[in-house]
């Protein structure tokens, strides 16, 4: 059976191959563990001492709040549309806050650039959440902090930017239980592939979520591998962006209208370059149960965080974020598929009846 999604296996390394990622970012980086490691290391960098009050996203992962938490914020949430997942800002909240806390989901970038620089005029820090979009930064971020896990093989993804001056804060050594752990998850994935065995595949799936939960607990500006930045350094990231766009664009030229999902981003901008196929299920249960039924794997990015589960009548207070909570599924989408697999993937799509 073909079969789309799962975990990446670890990239090789090109040799001699120097693709200037982390110069095109323009600012001071440092290669880190994760990218809760890295916008930990941002909000530590960024404390002056003012009030830490953090306008951050109602639709968004634990992990992030996580970083802002241990950092000491304060967190005020703002609504997300569902249509085209844009930010619902609220103007008059901008002198109370320090921080805003911003996200391009699934490599496309749809918030208010205006309320942005707004922002910024006033003083606010602009920590741009660059997980789902690593190849473009806000030219008003102050720091911008991600991880390159979504987007290849690698055991240390985190990357955080300062756009002007040196950070201030220093990574600790990398963590090595987890290393250990990413590169076994990493090293059983690429046994599955060669093998087809899919209890390389279960294994692995059950190392990564061991360490991953682990790090939620022990996470620290902890700093990335040698590996991992020799990955960086040689990886094709042109080329990366290129398949994803074809890939996307296939699956959309070839989908059919549906009553039983929305696609969240129906257009693929100039500057779009997606981390996965994401649409709005009716039913996601019976949705995702139909895809892995035909091979097709799926993710559920992301269950509620401990914050919208503490606020009393989130449903109501943010029902865009609510929704997209509810219905949000992800398909991969990447670099290791052709145009054949995405016709697949579409006809998938296309045969599902809820």
């Amino acid at each position: 059976m073909r079969r789309i999604g799962g975990m990446f296996p670890l990239e090789r390394i090109k040799e001699g191959a120097s693709n200037g990622y982390l110069d095109s970012l323009h600012g001071d980086v440092l290669l880190m563990m994760s990218g809760r490691c890295a916008l930990y290391a941002a909000l530590k960098d960024a404390d002056d001492g003012r009030t830490r009050n953090a306008y951050v996203p109602a639709y968004t992962c634990e992990t992030v709040l996580s970083a802002y938490e241990k950092a000491g914020y304060n967190m005020i949430p703002y609504d997300i549309d569902p249509e085209g997942m844009k930010p619902v800002f609220v103007e008059s909240v901008i002198p109370s806050i320090s921080v805003l806390g911003l996200c391009g989901y699934y490599g496309f970038c749809r918030y208010d650039h205006d309320f942005v620089m707004t922002c910024h005029n006033a003083g606010v820090t602009v920590i741009q959440d660059t997980t789902h979009s690593p190849l473009f930064i806000d030219d008003e971020a102050d720091y911008a902090a991600g991880s390159l896990r979504k987007w290849m093989g690698i055991a240390s993804g985190g990357v955080a930017v300062k756009r002007n001056g040196k950070f201030s804060v220093k990574p600790l050594p990398s963590e090595k239980e987890h290393l250990e752990g990413r590169y076994r998850a990493l090293e059983l994935r690429e046994k599955g592939i060669e093998t087809g065995d899919a209890s390389f595949d279960k294994e692995a799936s059950d190392v990564f979520w061991e360490t991953e939960l682990r790090l939620r607990k022990i996470f620290d500006i902890y700093a990335g591998d040698e590996l991992s930045e020799k990955i960086i350094n040689s990886f094709d990231f042109n080329s990366m962006a290129t398949l994803r766009r074809r890939n996307y664009q296939t699956v959309l030229d070839n989908l059919s209208a549906n009553d039983g999902f929305k696609v969240v981003f129906p257009e693929l901008s100039e500057n779009d370059v997606p981390s996965h196929f994401t649409l709005y299920a009716k039913d996601r249960d019976h949705f995702q149960s139909y895809l892995a039924e035909k091979g097709v794997s799926s993710t559920v990015y992301w269950p509620r965080t401990p914050l919208a589960e503490s606020i009393e009548d989130f449903d109501k207070k943010f029902p865009g974020a609510s929704y997209i909570y509810d219905h949000v599924v992800s398909i991969q989408i990447d670099q290791r598929y052709d145009v054949s697999d995405m016709e697949f993937l579409a006809s998938v799509l296309n045969d599902y009846h809820c």
